[in-house]
């Protein structure tokens, strides 16, 4: 979900008016549940996506003759279940001055034997949405903090299914939830030493002096790659990636802060710290969220950085049970105490992305 959409040049341009959405909540989980494909009509044979997109663009000119004016974006995908691709499109509705905001709308054409079919607009987000997907049947959708910031932050994330009829929300989730359901996936991920699911929250290709594999056959294949690490590469020698000490710490640390519960702090962020005896030692972790991260403003950066996620954790036998926060133990107890690990991640476009510190393991 590139920041860029929507015509952000215009965007930019107006007044930066916060657009509360205005979404009802919607009884309509148990019908997405028992939702069953439209088969009324057997599947045509795949049509051209840019047919199929021109056919949806004029059934939609029926109802917003100029959705076009303000910019907009859209999605393919089969929404129903007859192997046809339906039509998903997000629209600049408004005034482009300062008096009002632009706000985002969405309309959906379901591709019928008859020709394009749009759907009612009812059980939608009322003044701001973007598009995410369409994908698996389902599709998806984020509601930003501000219509027309130049990097807005997404608040919500909504889920539609068809369920017989139309398109009804299934599933509505904030930003921190989305968060916190990403980090425990991770941690269940690292407990279980799931290759797959640990990669994923890598954005191949890496640099090579991104991760900490120098002198590893990783980081030789990376060199003789000009510097540059595949997917592929990394599956082959996960161990240099992570090597069996560092999985399990960062097994032990996602574990250890999953249950924690973090709490406002000064600096506009969230943060959470957990103690507790083991034997003579204490242990502890560091949970802090920054919702609104300085790599989101660098001028090189072409994606929305949601959250920036910091994790540490360590051992140590003079830990004071009233340190509250990580400044206070490292002070107190800088000899006394052994780090087991550290870890960066990013929330992108609602996933989580790993960051490996070099001084990791």
């Amino acid at each position: 979900m590139p920041y860029t959409r929507l015509s952000a040049a215009l965007l930019l341009s107006l007044s930066l008016a916060a657009c509360q959405s205005g979404d009802k909540p919607a009884d309509a989980a148990a019908a997405g549940a028992n939702a069953t494909p439209a088969a009324a009509q057997p599947a045509a044979k795949p049509a051209d996506p840019k047919q199929t997109l021109e056919a949806a663009f004029a059934a939609l000119r029926k109802r917003v003759p100029d959705f076009e004016r303000l910019g907009s974006e859209h999605a393919i995908g089969d929404l129903d279940g007859d192997g046809v691709d339906d039509v998903v499109v997000a629209y600049g509705d408004g005034t482009p001055d300062a008096q009002m905001a632009t706000l985002k709308k969405w309309a959906a054409i379901m591709s019928r034997p008859g020709g394009p079919q749009l759907l009612p607009q009812t059980d939608t987000a009322d003044d701001c949405v973007y598009l995410d997907k369409i994908a698996d049947g389902k599709l998806y959708l984020q509601v930003p903090d501000i219509c027309t910031a130049a990097r807005p932050k997404t608040r919500e994330y909504l889920t539609y299914a068809w369920n017989g009829k139309t398109l009804a929300k299934i599933d509505s989730q904030s930003a921190d939830a989305r968060l916190r359901q990403r980090l425990g996936a991770l941690a269940d991920a690292f407990a279980r030493k799931d290759k797959g699911a640990i990669l994923n929250v890598f954005k191949f290709p890496l640099p090579l002096q991104s991760v900490p594999v120098q002198g590893t056959a990783l980081g030789r294949q990376a060199e003789a790659n000009k510097d540059t690490i595949e997917r592929a590469m990394a599956e082959r020698h996960f161990d240099d990636l992570f090597p069996a000490q560092r999985l399990a710490d960062y097994a032990l640390l996602l574990g250890e802060v999953r249950a924690l519960q973090p709490k406002p702090d000064p600096e506009g962020g969230e943060i959470a710290v957990g103690q507790r005896r083991q034997g003579e030692e204490t242990q502890w972790s560091e949970l802090r969220i920054d919702w609104d991260p300085d790599e989101d403003r660098d001028e090189d950066n072409q994606e929305l950085i949601q959250a920036r996620i910091e994790i540490s954790g360590g051992i140590g036998k003079d830990v004071k049970a009233e340190a509250n926060t990580l400044g206070e133990v490292l002070d107190r107890e800088q000899a006394s105490r052994r780090v087991y690990e550290e870890m960066r991640l990013f929330l992108i476009e609602g996933e989580l992305r790993m960051q490996l510190p070099n001084g990791a393991g």
